[in-house]
């Protein structure tokens, strides 16, 4: 082909390009718009039977236009994820839900301590930070809670677990006026505690966010909410997330780490194992990439994202769950079992507990 045929277009494909964004940019200003609407008229943010409306009509265009629908969709997908994304923010801010209040994060410079502060500055909330050591220019880090009038409306707790215990033992001294919130992934060792500080005359909340600090859309997510004793003080909590599309959980607190064995800690470890299996394989990983199935990719993908979290916290949610030796045993004796299947040839026991997982995946909703 011509070179100066092939720049030609090039330069065609670049216009084009520079016009979906123009478009996605218009469209992304009408959603402001509707999202106007329908924080004037208390609508949800959500709505399901219109998303399926719009991507309905995107197949059928695409299919007119000679488009793969299943692409079209995809890409329709996400920017309504997008759109849903920007009225959220929007939702969330003009709810002004912290104003005239204030919040105090223990451990507010780790990442999730980090989302807090911003989710509640987003609704108009004073944000205070204790931590280890302040970050660059940070004016509202406190170094001392101890040494304060600790009259915040809500005090989070975002330290460590274990460091966690600690804390809101000492709160149960300092008698905090306002909520104390503590947001760590396993309960039982806050047990005593949680109760202790209920017991000091403390309002006190136990929560638990089913998602990391990089969302960037609460539809689709998990907040649990565990009541230690104060249903007024859990109502409150529960409104912090009111303007989101989290879904709130209530849960009792002996329900909550048999559960997360499960949810959590059985999900971390098969893909910490995964990983494990091959960084020590000797293969390389761009060979295995080159060489990538569907299954391979998705089992990768989520693998991935494991092993770059915090892994000082993915010990701590194995080590200090009660309920974790039953469900890695559990997972021992699938795998040998496996095994043994295989080395004896057994391919209708394989079939058989591939044909159980299936039956027990269609009772999903």
């Amino acid at each position: 082909m011509d070179t100066k045929k092939l720049d030609l277009l090039r330069r065609k494909l670049d216009e084009i390009d520079e016009q979906i964004i123009t478009l996605i940019a218009e469209r992304q200003f009408n959603v402001e718009q509707i999202g106007n609407v329908k924080l004037s008229t208390n609508s949800p943010t959500r709505d399901y039977q219109r998303e399926k409306q719009v991507i309905d009509k995107i197949k059928n265009h695409a299919l007119i236009k000679g488009l793969d629908p299943e692409i079209a969709q995809k890409i329709f997908e996400l920017v309504i994820e997008t759109s849903l994304s920007k009225q959220e923010i929007q939702k969330v801010k003009e709810s002004n839900y912290g104003s005239n209040k204030s919040a105090l994060i223990i451990g507010g410079n780790g990442k999730m301590g980090q989302w807090f502060a911003q989710f509640l500055a987003s609704q108009n909330f004073d944000v205070h930070i204790n931590d280890l050591e302040p970050l660059k220019d940070q004016h509202n880090f406190i170094a001392d809670y101890s040494r304060i009038e600790l009259n915040h409306d809500y005090i989070i707790v975002a330290t460590p677990i274990q460091k966690s215990a600690e804390v809101l033992m000492q709160l149960s001294e300092l008698k905090p006026t306002g909520i104390v919130l503590d947001i760590s992934s396993i309960k039982s060792p806050l047990r005593l505690p949680l109760r202790q500080l209920a017991d000091s005359g403390c309002k006190v909340v136990s929560i638990h966010p089913m998602f990391g600090p990089d969302i960037q859309l609460m539809s689709g997510k998990h907040v649990i909410f565990i009541d230690m004793g104060n249903e007024e003080a859990v109502n409150q909590v529960k409104q912090l997330f009111q303007p989101t599309m989290a879904e709130r959980i209530d849960m009792k607190f002996e329900d909550h780490d048999r559960l997360i064995a499960y949810v959590l800690g059985l999900s971390h470890v098969v893909n910490i194992a995964f990983m494990t299996v091959l960084s020590e394989s000797g293969e390389a990983a761009d060979l295995l990439s080159k060489l990538s199935s569907t299954t391979f990719d998705a089992q990768l993908g989520i693998a991935n994202n494991v092993s770059n979290e915090n892994p000082n916290l993915y010990f701590e949610i194995q080590k200090l769950n009660h309920y974790s030796p039953t469900t890695l045993n559990a997972l021992s004796d699938a795998v040998q079992r496996i095994i043994q299947m295989v080395h004896q040839d057994n391919q209708a026991a394989f079939v058989n507990i591939m044909s159980q997982a299936k039956k027990y995946m269609s009772q999903r909703p």
